[in-house]
């Protein structure tokens, strides 16, 4: 029985040696079910491959499953399945109350009285203006309805478009299908990011956005425009109301005067008209303000919107697409004849962004696959047919493809999605799946050729079985350790789907292209598998055929574990054994590559501790996308002047005490006065509205009946604050009086959060202090993009626990050098590279484990000895592998998408530094630290005595 460790490792490596040579017969007697199996079962798997589902949700990518922002989004989803509550009034009524004729033309005499007194004018009343508007957050707040405006002043309300050639179907539209919702966004800026608020750029911005309501575009044999998407409401048409508040903006900005009217308000991100407070955060940014008030004096981003929806078929999507791409051209064409420009911005068009990067990148797989063969095939001929293999290595390819297939094919059908990370795997299982065709082939070419062929494919399966197993389980456990640790979807499908790629490439390495093996073994002395590229000549008695029975060794003689190599192997080989081992283990090499080392680790450390994390949308967005320019506008202006998150009480005071009501309002202090608040003007709370409201009612005693629905009732039917109603949501069964809030929600808004550890750091403060008043099971939602915070607190983590569980020297070598790299070519710490990182710890042990396993099965006396045996046996296939990968994903480059260039930086990285550790570093330390070399010189003097005597 073995008593060391040591003997304990010898003891399996030898059993993984045989059970590998047994199994090596199995497949050299009985190619025939390990070619056709394979295949067969790809077959099976290809039907999965019409399931084929694209996740482009950005939440459900990048968001961890452990973000707080994730609960935070299922809450603010339960949130509004709340139904609103039932306030004793029909909706009917109460939508009628909102539209009364006394509430339009008490709008439109305030209105008109503002503008006349601004100009010194007496005021006379006219007919009706346009309603007033403003964006609140996801929702409109309507002043006024067109529509019955034009009616009361004798238009019958129709709209004149050209005439469209349509299809009678499309009069129907199927009820059953989902609705598209978007908001079709641009964003005004000026070339020199001059102030926008001028009447010379308001009132021509205002025409142009009537002109877009007339452009069309031709699809499919149909004329589309606005008002084939559009949102219609309740109006039943498309109208440009959304964008009205440009005109009104023009005549307040056209002199200084309004501005000094006590009836209005210009503070930011609310203004006050008529003391009714109106929201336009989400109208204008980039806003110079002075005063204590926030009031505005210029800004230098404006906002235009319509809504979008339709009946969203793969037609209709197809035809919204054409028609903002028409949108998007016309709005260029305006760019080029004034000062303006127009950033186009839609609430999909980050989906629409990750479609096109699999578009983008999954094409490229098919030009990777051709250079990848032209290289194995290429490097794998041979004048000399015996020693030839191209064809047999187009099809180790083909295994590679092979595995690809029935990955794809068992995950789609098991319910899995594909992903724009996801899209990377094919070029890494390519990259990696010849490595083991190349030491397969290398071992069959050191064999004695007399041999059998069904003994040559036991004995390559002995040397170079367990040594493919070590490297494909090294990356099967990497991938597997990342889909358990990384709390990341994208990244953990990427891990998971890469680690059944591997393992399906390891099986197919095993029993598919051991089978080809065998078949160009049979035929070898013919060139094998290509014997038809040569002529028929007599061979050579150097390479006398292996099924002349003369020349045949008894199988009973061959020992598995120790055998011995051809006279007669490749040229390569022989130029690793005695040219390459030799140059690198010369002192004077020692020497400078050792120091070329320490010149690689100080860099590599350096760029370690630059690497930092940085999570932005420009991460998952093509680089020569139009959504880049809109990606550093809302960085410096829309994502810092005007942040307004939602925050949510689940469970509300009971605002009858004025004490709960002041430890409410001390809360809502501290939001209103952190480092970046506007403050209490840009707080949007019903509350203090109703408590206004409820002022003018001197008779009544809030302590008894704030929560009387009459009153409530009453507030919420207000035109001025009807915007508040979806933000409360009411018991039906209270009891008269009795608290009837269940939930609501409310808003303040922060300015200045101009990068994202700002805006984290805030984020993270807003967190601490609502956390501080559980009684409300608060929290909050609707900041930045969600899918992006939280990230950043969890990749670092998630990184370094994957690289300290596995590290070796090689590893913690090559993985610093990768992490260094990635950080001195431009990269930082996110999702993304982070499953590049735990997709380098895998390949950066695969080829020190095939030098570091050759040479500790070598049977050389000497640690140099062993170091060109091993070189000779594997240092060529090696090379090979690494050429075949830089060749074959040299096509990547041509992708702009970052995620893609991350992907490729870190694989020719990984194969670069991997290849120097195992050609050179590697073998200096092994052979410098070999027990053989280090016995003392006293006992070397004795034994040669001994031997002399």
């Amino acid at each position: 029985m073995p008593s060391t460790l040591a003997e304990y490792g010898k003891k399996f490596e030898d059993w993984m040696v045989e059970i590998f040579y047994e199994y090596g017969l199995f497949v050299g007697k009985n190619p025939f079910w390990f070619l056709w199996g394979p295949l067969i079962c790809t077959l099976l798997c290809v039907p999965g491959l019409f399931f084929l589902r694209i996740n482009l949700d950005l939440y459900k990518l990048f968001v961890p499953l452990d973000a707080p922002v994730r609960y935070e989004f299922e809450r603010n989803q339960d949130f509004n399945k709340m139904p609103a509550g039932n306030l004793d009034a029909p909706a009917r009524v109460r939508r009628e109350l909102a539209e009364t004729d006394f509430e339009m033309d008490k709008l439109r005499r305030d209105l008109e009285m503002l503008m006349a007194d601004a100009r010194g004018e007496e005021y006379l009343p006219s007919a009706p203006l346009d309603y007033f508007s403003f964006i609140d957050n996801n929702q409109i707040g309507e002043y006024a309805n067109e529509t019955r405006f034009k009616r009361q002043n004798g238009f019958d309300g129709k709209t004149v478009r050209p005439k469209r050639k349509r299809k009678e179907s499309k009069k129907t539209i199927n009820k059953l299908v989902a609705a598209k919702r978007d908001i079709l966004r641009f964003y005004v800026v000026h070339k020199n990011f001059e102030n926008l608020l001028q009447s010379k750029y308001l009132g021509p911005l205002y025409e142009y956005t009537n002109e877009m309501m007339k452009i069309t575009t031709e699809y499919n044999g149909n004329v589309v425009g606005i008002e084939d998407f559009c949102d219609r409401g309740a109006e039943k048409t498309c109208t440009n109301t959304l964008n009205s508040w440009i005109k009104h903006a023009d005549v307040l900005f056209r002199d200084g005067t309004v501005k000094a009217n006590p009836n209005l308000q210009l503070s930011y991100p609310v203004l006050y008209l008529f003391n009714r407070p109106k929201d336009i955060g989400n109208v204008i940014y980039g806003v110079d303000v002075e005063g204590e008030k926030n009031e505005i004096k210029g800004a230098r981003v404006l906002t235009l919107h319509w809504f979008v929806n339709y009946p969203a078929t793969p037609e209709n999507n197809a035809a919204y697409l054409a028609y903002r791409e028409r949108l998007n051209d016309f709005w260029q064409e305006i760019a080029t004849k004034t000062e303006l420009e127009f950033i186009p911005h839609n609430d999909k068009a980050m989906d629409d962004e990750m479609m096109k990067i699999i578009e983008s990148t999954v094409p490229f797989a098919v030009p990777a696959t051709i250079m990848l063969i032209l290289f194995v095939t290429i490097s794998n001929f041979s004048f000399n047919k015996v020693k030839s293999k191209p064809v047999e290595m187009y099809l180790g390819v083909w295994c590679v493809i092979i595995a690809l297939i029935m990955t794809f094919g068992i995950f789609f059908y098991c319910g899995a999605s594909f992903n724009p990370v996801t899209s990377t795997m094919p070029f890494l299982v390519l990259a990696v799946g010849v490595d083991d065709d190349f030491l397969m082939v290398g071992a069959w070419r050191e064999l004695d050729r007399r041999l059998p062929v069904h003994q040559r494919i036991a004995l390559v399966m002995g040397d170079a079985g367990a040594s493919i197993t070590v490297t494909s389980v090294t990356n099967l456990f990497c991938f597997a350790l990342g889909w358990l640790m990384c709390s990341t979807p994208a990244v953990a499908d990427f891990c998971l789907i890469t680690a059944f790629g591997v393992f399906l490439d390891y099986l197919t390495q095993i029993t598919f292209f051991a089978a080809i093996l065998t078949y160009s073994g049979r035929k070898e002395e013919t060139g094998g598998l290509a014997s038809c590229c040569y002529k028929k000549i007599d061979v050579r008695p150097a390479e006398i055929s292996t099924n002349d029975a003369n020349n045949t060794i008894d199988e009973n003689k061959i020992d598995c574990q120790h055998h011995a190599k051809a006279a007669n192997i490749p040229y390569m080989h022989k130029f690793f054994e005695h040219q390459i081992a030799p140059f690198i283990l010369k002192k004077w090499i020692k020497v400078i590559s050792w120091l070329f080392y320490a010149a690689y680790a100080v860099i590599s450390l350096y760029g370690c501790c630059i690497l930092k994390v940085d999570i932005s949308p420009v991460k998952y967005i093509r680089d020569n996308s139009p959504i880049q320019t809109f990606v550093k506008l809302a960085d410096k202006y829309i994502w810092a002047d005007n942040v307004m998150p939602t925050f949510y009480v689940m469970k509300p005071p009971d605002l009858r005490d004025q004490t709960q009501r002041a430890q409410f309002n001390e809360m809502v202090f501290r939001l209103e006065h952190t480092n970046y608040s506007i403050g209490r003007v840009s707080t949007n709370l019903w509350v203090w509205q109703y408590q206004e409201y409820m002022n003018d009612f001197p008779n009544v005693d809030l302590s008894v009946e704030f929560y009387n629905k009459k009153y409530l009732r009453d507030f919420f039917s207000q035109l001025d604050y009807s915007q508040y109603r979806d933000k409360v949501k009411i018991i039906d069964n209270a009891t008269r009086n009795e608290p009837c809030v269940s939930a609501f929600s409310f808003q303040t808004s922060f300015y200045g959060l101009d990068s994202w550890d700002k805006r984290q750091a805030e984020l993270f403060h807003w967190r601490a202090i609502i956390n501080e008043y559980p009684q409300y099971d608060m929290f909050l939602a609707g900041i930045f993009s969600p899918f992006l915070i939280d990230q950043r607190r969890t990749i670092a983590p998630s990184s370094m626990q994957q690289s300290v569980f596995l590290m070796t020297f090689s590893l913690l070598s090559i993985s610093m050098g990768v992490c260094g790299g990635l950080a001195l070519l431009g990269s930082d710490l996110d999702s993304v590279s982070m499953g590049c990182i735990v997709m380098a710890i895998g390949l950066a042990v695969d080829y020190s484990v095939h030098i570091c396993y050759r040479y500790h099965r070598s049977e050389k006396k000497t640690g140099p000895d062993k170091v060109q045996d091993a070189l000779s046996s594997v240092g060529w296939p090696v090379t090979q592998a690494v050429g075949s990968t830089l060749f074959g994903l040299a096509v990547l480059p041509f992708v702009p998408a970052y995620l893609v260039r991350v992907f490729f930086q870190t694989v020719y990285l990984v194969n670069i530094i991997g290849l120097i550790h195992a050609l050179l570093w590697l073998p200096q330390l092994i052979a410098a630290l070999d027990p053989c070399d280090r016995v003392p010189l006293r006992f070397q003097n004795s034994k040669i005595k001994l031997s002399i005597a």
